[in-house]
């Protein structure tokens, strides 16, 4: 006889009225594509981004990757748990990408910013990621945001010059 537990499934997790509790592995990310930007500029707005939020603090981990925390300042912080979030920058391949390479240019391209939720809600994790995201995009005149989606794998794209943001829940 096997016993069921909310581990061997995630449909009993669903329904217990402890589900919040239990974590089902959901992994949350946000992905945001820039284009024609060098990587120091990138990196040099996401750092004037996550500086010019409070209780926000950062740490870098490596040349492209950092990792922050935010904790809400409002209201009693005592029943509040932080966001904690790993912020990668990736520079992507693409068949423009490839002709810059080809002739030296590298520095500008496209990269793709992945801001993933290591613990904490996940609506303050996406109203952070968009404080962060508004910032990057109106830098640098590249404003194209798209909104987060309604339901888990699913996607909208719009574009405008520049620069794109997806939303993708796993």
């Amino acid at each position: 006889m096997s016993s069921l537990t909310p581990e061997s499934s995630p449909e009993l997790a669903k329904k217990s009225w402890f589900g919040n509790f239990i974590s089902l592995e959901k992994e949350e990310q946000i992905f945001v594509v820039i284009r024609d930007k060098p990587l120091s500029s990138i990196k040099a707005d996401i750092v004037h981004a996550f500086l010019s939020i409070p209780s926000l603090s950062h740490s870098v981990i490596s040349q492209t990757s950092f990792r922050a925390e935010y904790k809400s300042s409002g209201g009693s912080s005592v029943f509040q748990k932080p966001v904690k979030f790993q912020v990668d920058i990736a520079f992507s391949e693409g068949e423009r990408a490839r002709e810059r390479e080809r002739e030296g240019k590298r520095e500008s391209g496209i990269y793709s910013v992945t801001f993933t939720l290591i613990s904490g809600p996940s609506r303050r994790f996406k109203r952070v990621v968009e404080t962060i995201q508004a910032q990057l995009l109106c830098t640098h005149d590249q404003p194209s945001v798209q909104a987060l989606p309604p339901r888990p794998g699913y996607m909208r794209n719009t574009q405008r010059a520049g620069t794109t943001m997806m939303s993708l829940t796993l």
